[in-house]
């Protein structure tokens, strides 16, 4: 698929001006289950179709093993997700988990706040200095290094726990890389 892929979930939808922003960059729209209800301008559903008022059986994937955000990042190079805060907490973590499950490289939008997973093959991303950021391990990967941060990391493993959390942007380039396992970069994001 060619383009900017959007993905918006059924949970609290960012400000106005962000899901506008998103959708309108949008070449290709993905609406998960129950948010189709919400708007029409999709180019897809994915979903098992329980939370949908009117459910359309052409687009029904009712693999109950993966959630349906799992579904879509497995299915389509996705860029962008909204949509996914707010609700169940299981909800909330599993739109994390789902970009390792899914090997995804999309980038989670949140007011104020993006994620994305951490590739073996690295990361780096322009920020202006003094942004909060932290690094999250999903059980343990090793050899971290990051840099372009207040507390630097060079080679070193990290585990499910708090170690990473609670950083700052120093330089206008973070780059972080690692040899193996579930890392997640969050960093705040005032501006669209």
């Amino acid at each position: 698929m060619v383009g900017f892929v959007l993905v918006v979930g059924n949970g609290e939808w960012p400000s106005e001006e962000l899901l506008t922003s998103l959708h309108n960059e949008a070449d290709f729209t993905i609406a998960l289950d129950g948010a189709a209800d919400r708007f029409d301008s999709w180019d897809v559903i994915v979903g098992d179709m329980d939370s949908i008022q009117i459910p359309k059986q052409e687009f029904l994937i009712a693999d109950q093993e993966k959630s349906d955000l799992a579904k879509a990042l497995d299915m389509y190079d996705v860029d962008a997700v909204v949509g996914i805060d707010g609700g169940r907490l299981d909800h909330r973590i599993a739109a994390f988990t789902s970009l390792f499950e899914a090997q995804s490289d999309a980038v989670l939008y949140y007011d104020g706040w993006r994620a994305c997973r951490v590739d073996k093959s690295g990361l780096e991303i322009e920020m202006e200095p003094g942004i909060i950021c932290s690094l999250m391990a999903f059980g343990d990967v090793t050899n971290v290094t990051i840099s372009g941060v207040e507390f630097e990391l060079d080679n070193e493993d990290l585990h499910t726990g708090t170690r990473g959390v609670g950083n700052m942007t120093t330089s206008g380039l973070v780059k972080i890389s690692h040899d193996g396992g579930n890392l997640l970069f969050i960093w705040e994001a005032n501006v669209l």
